[in-house]
């Protein structure tokens, strides 16, 4: 049997390589058809997204934007095992997306990474993540994956949880132009204007992106802001990419990335009277050289540079540069073995002012200098396995190792797969948090620990893929993943402030995940999927982890019942959540959200698009309070959006 999963079908259910994922395999070992998904993370070469152990889930943006999700927060909501809250807290649209993956929740637990550029911080507190997905959106996007669970193997410190993977994408086809415009409720505004296309040896892509929302943010006793349009969240951005083929054996890449944003928080808590307008702006620069130098060896520069600038307060500012060069380098020693070894230098400088002025304790400086090798062998054209390591030296952590191995075998006319992978990871403290530093941020003090250890994680995954019918496939995967030191904050009663401690004790999560995805041909082209996620995020006292959730609840349905008009049903919902911090208040609601969209193609240049989110209205806690649930946030309710896309 050959795979035919769909392109527009959902996502890619259990697999992911981590080979190609950082540099790859080839297409050409395998002698069966290859599945049109592939995969090909942060610029690696593209492969079959089942030869490989490692859970992973792949993003169908064209899908996303069928159905009405424009942000990258917004459309990881639709993964299995993944639990978002656009906006973070607050649910603000703009703001930060908090991610939990599995049961591992916040910024420090997950790598992100786009273009190959990875996105980190030495300071501890510049909430990379959150931003970025809370504000980019999907226009801007060729590729979107999520490896789940502890892949730190290839990809260095924080990837406990797992790694986010973005691309800008190539150009392709005859040149063209998308103008996509859309309003909706709380004076909410979505501009975007791109064009890409292929000429000769160049191809580009270039993306502008504006949006604007004046939110709707209330406390669950029914408080709102004195302050007018207090949590306005505005962002722009812009994209490019350009791709330069001078032979057959060579490709130039260069790519540029720039967001600028702001929005207003309102605590709106009488003990804790607060307004403030914070604005972010970052910029990405990379610049990619692929050489085949012979048939068996596949070779790549990469240079990036990130910036990020976050003021947050009119004295309390943050600055991080980021400078990254990595050698990739993939050799074909023969038709069933393939390795892969980079050499990759990490420079990361962060500082911060606080109360107008520069200390040199919130000055940190961070060089990483990492080795990484995998190896993948396939004894036969139904098994794949890989086995990863890699080292990184730093001057803030010293040497740390990571390793990894994952085994994929199918079988009953490829109808069926299982799969299994282990993998350890790490996160180092911050040059702050391991300093004897004091650090006063406009939302409280902290201290830090000179006497922190690394935190450590291994997780394990094992899972099965079975295809139905031709149309259906449904899969199961049992997952495992226990983190040791895990760093966290204690109240300091003496000092009024938050000290940096390693958590006494394990966290262990261990869960399932189920999904069931397909198409019902031939009524109406109607596809669906259906996921549901069980973890049990404990610490080692048989307490549940901050910021963690349970239960997860996915589905989505649509169907074209008349030629150009697609109309379908969304589902979220989360159980058995807990707060940020082990309060007295720290168990949150259950909740769900129903959401309808509908799009109709008037012709091959114009199309209509609404939708109504949280159909039933529902108000739910987004943000519980650290003293008082009364003023823990809560949703804003129902919302339509509505718009039209142009193409010429």
């Amino acid at each position: 049997m050959k795979y035919k999963k769909n392109a527009t079908q959902i996502v890619a259910y259990a697999v992911v390589p981590a080979l190609i994922a950082t540099g790859g395999v080839f297409a050409d070992q395998q002698e069966t058809e290859l599945p049109s998904i592939t995969v090909s993370a942060h610029g690696g070469f593209a492969i079959p997204y089942d030869q490989t152990g490692v859970s992973v889930e792949v993003v169908d943006l064209e899908q996303m934007k069928e159905e009405g999700i424009y942000t990258v927060s917004e459309a990881l909501t639709t993964l299995p095992g993944v639990y978002v809250l656009p906006g973070g807290g607050a649910n603000q649209k703009g703001n930060t997306s908090q991610i939990v993956i599995r049961g591992m929740s916040s910024d420090a637990y997950t790598s992100t990474m786009i273009d190959g550029m990875r996105l980190s911080s030495n300071g501890g507190d510049t909430l990379i993540t959150s931003n970025v997905l809370g504000r980019t959106d999907v226009f801007s996007l060729g590729n979107l994956e999520v490896l789940k669970g502890s892949q730190g193997a290839v990809f260095g410190g924080g990837a406990i949880g797992g790694v986010i993977f973005m691309e800008t994408p190539e150009g392709e086809g005859e040149p063209g132009i998308t103008l996509f415009n859309e309003v909706g409720s709380n004076n909410a505004y979505t501009g975007n204007v791109s064009t890409q296309g292929c000429v000769d040896n160049l191809a580009w892509f270039f993306n502008i992106g504006y949006s604007r929302t004046d939110n709707d943010v209330q406390t669950a006793n029914g408080k709102t802001s004195a302050q007018r349009n207090a949590f306005e969240s505005e962002s722009r951005n812009e994209a490019m990419r350009l791709d330069y083929r001078p032979d057959d054996e060579n490709k130039i890449t260069l790519t540029y990335r720039r967001e600028d944003s702001e929005y207003g928080y309102d605590s709106m808590d009488p003990a804790w009277p607060t307004y403030n307008t914070y604005r972010f702006r970052s910029n990405l620069l990379t610049a990619k050289w692929q050489t085949q130098l012979t048939d068996q060896w596949q070779s790549s520069l990469m240079a990036g540079y990130y910036t990020f600038d976050a003021k947050l307060a009119d004295d309390y500012l943050q600055n991080m540069r980021n400078l990254q060069v990595e050698w990739r380098n993939n050799y074909e020693w023969c038709k069933h073995q393939t390795t892969m070894a980079a050499i990759s230098w990490n420079r990361n400088d962060y500082d911060c002012v606080s109360g107008g002025t520069t200390d040199n304790q919130y000055k940190n400086l961070e060089n990483v200098f990492g080795l990484a090798a995998e190896h993948h062998i396939t004894p036969n054209e139904n098994w794949d396995s890989t086995l990863a390591a890699r080292l990184d030296y730093s001057n803030v952590h010293d040497a740390l190792v990571s390793i990894r191995a994952a085994s994929s075998y199918r079988f009953n006319d490829d109808k069926t797969r299982v799969f299994a992978s282990v993998g350890t990871g790490y996160r180092a403290p911050s040059s702050f948090q391991s300093s004897a530093g004091e650090f006063v941020a406009p939302y409280g003090k902290y201290i830090g620990n000179p006497d922190l250890d690394c935190e450590n994680s291994i997780s394990a995954d094992i899972g099965f893929e079975q295809s139905v019918s031709d149309n259906h496939t449904f899969s199961l995967t049992f997952f495992w993943e226990q983190r040791d030191n895990a760093i966290g904050t204690v109240w300091d009663n003496a000092a009024y402030a938050s000290r940096y401690e390693n958590m006494q004790g394990y966290w262990t999560i261990l869960g399932a995940e189920m999904a069931l995805s397909g198409t019902l041909e031939p009524h109406w082209n109607t596809q669906y999927k259906l996921s549901w996620t069980y973890t049990r995020p404990k610490t080692s006292d048989d307490k549940q982890i901050p910021s963690s959730v349970r239960q997860i609840w996915q589905a989505d349905i649509h169907t074209s019942p008349i030629e150009d008009f697609t109309t379908g049903i969304g589902f979220s919902a989360a159980v058995g959540r807990s707060h940020y911090s082990a309060t007295p208040y720290s168990h949150l609601d259950n909740y769900y959200n129903l959401r309808w969209y509908a799009q109709y193609k008037v012709n091959e240049n114009l199309s209509l698009h609404v939708a109504i989110e949280n159909l039933t209205n529902q108000k739910y806690v987004t943000e519980g309070h650290y003293a008082d649930p009364n003023y823990s946030f809560i949703s804003a309710g129902t919302t339509i959006h509505a718009g039209c896309t142009i193409t010429f």
